[in-house]
C-alpha cells in the first residue's frame, strides 16, 4: 500500500511509514542470517561445557545489567537513554526468556501507540485541508 497522492501524480516512492516500521521490524527479527548462524554454532559449542555456558551466561547478564543502568543515568545526564535501555534489556533477553517475554510485550506496546499517533496525525492533516477549502479565497 502506498500514500495517497493528488490526482495524476502516481502513487508516492516507497512505502508507507507505517509499513516502513513494519518492514524494518520484520528485518531485525529475521533468523536466517550468517550472525545467527554462526551464534547458534557458538550457543552449541557453550552447551558441551557447562563450567563455559555458566561464564557466558554471567558476561552476558552483567553486560546487559551494565548497559541498563548506564542507560538509566543517561536519563538524567547527557546521552542516549532510553537507547540504551532498551538495548540492555535486548542483551539481556537473549538469556533470559521473562526479559524476552517483557521486550515482545513492550515491542507491541510501542507499535501501537505509533500507529494511533500517525493515524492521529494523518486524520488532523485531513481535517486542515478540508478546513481549508472550505474558506473563501479573499
Amino acid at each position: 500500500m502506498t500514500s495517497p497522492t493528488p490526482a495524476g501524480t502516481g502513487p508516492a516512492p516507497g512505502p508507507a511509514p507505517a509499513e516502513g516500521l513494519a518492514a524494518e521490524i520484520a528485518a531485525g527479527e529475521r533468523t536466517d542470517t550468517g550472525a545467527h548462524r554462526a551464534l547458534a554454532r557458538l550457543r552449541a559449542g557453550l552447551d558441551s561445557r557447562p563450567w563455559l555456558r555458566l561464564t557466558y551466561k554471567v558476561v552476558v547478564t552483567v553486560v546487559g545489567a551494565t548497559v541498563v543502568l548506564a542507560g538509566i543515568a543517561m536519563l538524567v545526564l547527557p546521552g542516549p537513554g532510553w537507547l540504551a535501555i532498551f538495548l540492555g534489556l535486548g542483551i539481556l533477553g537473549t538469556e533470559f526468556a521473562v526479559i524476552q517475554r517483557f521486550n515482545h510485550r513492550l515491542k507491541a506496546l510501542v507499535l501501537r501507540y505509533w500507529h494511533a499517533f500517525r493515524e492521529r496525525r494523518a486524520r488532523r492533516a485531513a481535517d486542515r485541508r478540508a478546513a481549508g477549502r472550505g474558506t473563501p479565497a479573499a
